[in-house]
């Protein structure tokens, strides 16, 4: 009898041991361990958004300053020479007031006056402060100087040559311009060419008749240097028209 329930009692345990074998059962229990599974999966990351880089502000232009222009010195603004000045500071007259600058032209080089043995070359002449502070013209040491500014050698208007008469520190170019007289020639020279003038004029004048460095509807050089010799009080004037 013990033999027979223990039999059956084995017989049961293998039924429910199949049962929970099945497909069905395996499917629950699978079906509760998905469950499971996805009720402990961590809910899903928001998604990140990207930031967008702000564009940097573009560098604002500096103005440059520009350098200011030299200031232009008027023709009125030069003084009148006075008497008994030194011949280096007074040799020539001052500009003369309202006349406007000749268009620029080959600078005079060289100037020949052979009846007075003069043989020189030609500085180029601006302004200077003199020793009263006052604006004068520049002098040429041991040569003949071209005024800036006024007409050159060939051209319509008034070519101003210019030279000492005599100076210990710069020498006596124009010694003998008293001595030339109406009629002889004076050769001035560019790099290109010569040109010859022909001497119409001679004539004494005090330092501040200006009137004679005035532009001429003609080419004319003028050349001046101070009288007389050792007190320069007034200015020898020579004129000449081209030939």
């Amino acid at each position: 009898m013990t033999r027979r329930r223990f039999l059956l009692l084995s017989a049961v345990a293998l039924v429910g041991a199949a049962a929970c074998s099945s497909p069905e059962a395996a499917g629950l229990r699978g079906s509760g361990t998905v469950l499971r599974a996805r009720d402990a999966e961590a809910p899903s990351a928001a998604p990140t958004v990207e930031a967008v880089p702000t564009p940097a502000a573009l560098p604002t232009a500096v103005p440059v300053p520009t350098a200011a222009p030299e200031p232009i010195v008027p023709p009125d603004a030069l003084p009148t020479n006075v008497a008994g000045s030194t011949d280096a500071e007074m040799h020539v007259l001052p500009v003369p007031s309202g006349k406007p600058p000749i268009a620029a032209a080959l600078p005079a080089r060289r100037v020949v006056i052979p009846t007075i043995g003069v043989d020189s070359k030609i500085i180029q002449l601006g302004t200077k402060l003199d020793r009263r502070g006052q604006i004068a013209w520049e002098t040429a040491p041991f040569a003949v100087g071209q005024h800036k500014g006024l007409a050159g050698p060939g051209q319509n208007g008034n070519m101003v040559l210019s030279g000492h008469v005599s100076s210990p520190n710069e020498g006596g170019i124009f010694h003998h311009l008293p001595e030339l007289k109406v009629g002889e020639g004076v050769i001035v020279s560019t790099d290109e060419r010569q040109y010859l003038y022909r001497v119409v004029d001679v004539k004494t004048v005090t330092p501040d008749q200006v009137s004679v460095l005035d532009q001429t509807p003609d080419p004319t050089a003028t050349l001046i240097t101070c009288v007389p010799d050792g007190i320069y009080s007034h200015r020898l004037v020579v004129t000449a028209h081209l030939v």
